[in-house]
């Protein structure tokens, strides 16, 4: 029997997926932040969750003295007790995939290579989040103020708004006291929702992976000016 050699094609197919692998794998483990500045203003606690290594998000105070989340969102559309909300939730998603959680092929397909329109997921939570179901992973740094106002400008920013400036509420979200909102931007296999929370952090001179589409590599290299991230699950 004789065997037949690998065709050329085949070959540079191969090595080029090798190659592709091997970048991911680089960017997976290469931090965007090298030197830090030691700061003593580290007013502002932040804190980043990844629900099931799959999804992460960012979970900040409703009110500090830099940003009122009161001035910006109807926390009345979130649930019945808005007086008792104390920190929020922020993810950004592809709309179709984020409303009916859906794992079948063809969303997944559509979701990573036809880029769709997007939603922001607002979740309240009446107690500081380190009794989230055991599903999550979460981690706690600081942020001076102008470091904490920058990011709550960009989750801000990610908002659609009506011609009356208020947020374009659709309906509620996937937990009680959580809604959806539409939001900026398309959503594809080069901009995921990973990729939202990573560009957020680094908005905070937050340190992220240089491939940021995947949770556990956030929350892995996750450090700012203020030290290294607690881990609180």
């Amino acid at each position: 029997m004789t065997h037949q050699k690998p065709s050329k094609a085949c070959r540079y197919g191969l090595l080029s997926l090798a190659i592709a692998l091997a970048a991911l794998l680089l960017g997976y483990m290469t931090p965007t932040k090298w030197d830090y500045h030691p700061q003593s203003d580290c007013t502002y606690p932040v804190y980043v969750s990844s629900v099931n290594h799959f999804h992460a998000e960012l979970i900040v105070p409703v009110e500090t003295a830099a940003f009122n989340w009161r001035s910006h969102l109807s926390l009345s559309q979130l649930g019945p007790h808005p007086e008792t909300y104390r920190y929020l939730s922020f993810g950004w998603g592809d709309r179709k995939f984020f409303m009916n959680a859906s794992l079948d092929p063809i969303t997944i397909f559509d979701t990573l290579f036809l880029p769709g329109p997007t939603v922001m997921h607002v979740w309240a939570h009446q107690n500081e989040p380190v009794q989230l179901p055991s599903a999550f992973e979460v981690k706690q740094i600081w942020l001076s103020p102008g470091e904490y106002l920058k990011l709550m400008q960009y989750v801000e920013g990610s908002f659609q708004y009506s011609t009356q400036g208020s947020a374009r509420y659709i309906r509620q979200g996937l937990y009680a006291d959580s809604g959806f909102y539409k939001a900026i931007g398309s959503y594809s296999i080069l901009q995921t929702c990973n990729t939202w929370t990573a560009n957020a952090l680094a908005q905070a001179d937050v340190n992220t992976p240089m491939w940021g589409a995947l949770a556990p590599a956030i929350m892995q290299h996750l450090r700012s000016n203020c030290g290294i991230a607690k881990d609180l699950s």
